[in-house]
């Protein structure tokens, strides 16, 4: 499968989060905010504090993944794509991951994620779930 980057001009939402999941499914976590997160993205975690902007997730993502010793994968459950057109729409998906870290050992993940597109980048991402080290 070619992978779409934010050069292209794939506005499918369904297309799109097919392609934020094969980065997944690879390890290549920071690459797909980079790719498909809009530059003022606002991301939450739980009841956590948002945090704002592509650039800074992109880099503390990298920064965790440094420590990353091995990655499992990602499965995904459930899936619901409401496509409103032209890039713009709503994802919410059910999945699990698991990895190790040198400073935590074995992380396990399961959440729901919420992902709101708009032109063909993700706005919006809150993440409901666990993350057991």
């Amino acid at each position: 499968m070619t992978v779409q980057t934010q050069e292209t001009q794939v506005r499918d939402i369904a297309q799109l989060h097919e392609q934020l999941i094969d980065y997944l499914k690879q390890g290549k976590f920071a690459e797909g905010i980079e790719d498909f997160y809009a530059h003022d993205v606002v991301a939450q975690e739980n009841g956590n504090p948002s945090r704002t902007g592509r650039d800074a997730l992109a880099a503390a993502e990298k920064e965790y993944l440094a420590g990353v010793t091995r990655y499992d994968g990602i499965e995904v459950f459930n899936k619901l794509v409401r496509d409103d057109g032209d890039g713009n729409g709503l994802v919410i998906y059910e999945c699990a991951m698991k990895w190790h870290h040198r400073d935590g050992g074995e992380v396990h993940v399961q959440q729901a994620v919420v992902e709101h597109w708009r032109d063909a980048k993700i706005q919006n991402i809150r993440f409901y779930g666990t993350f057991i080290p």
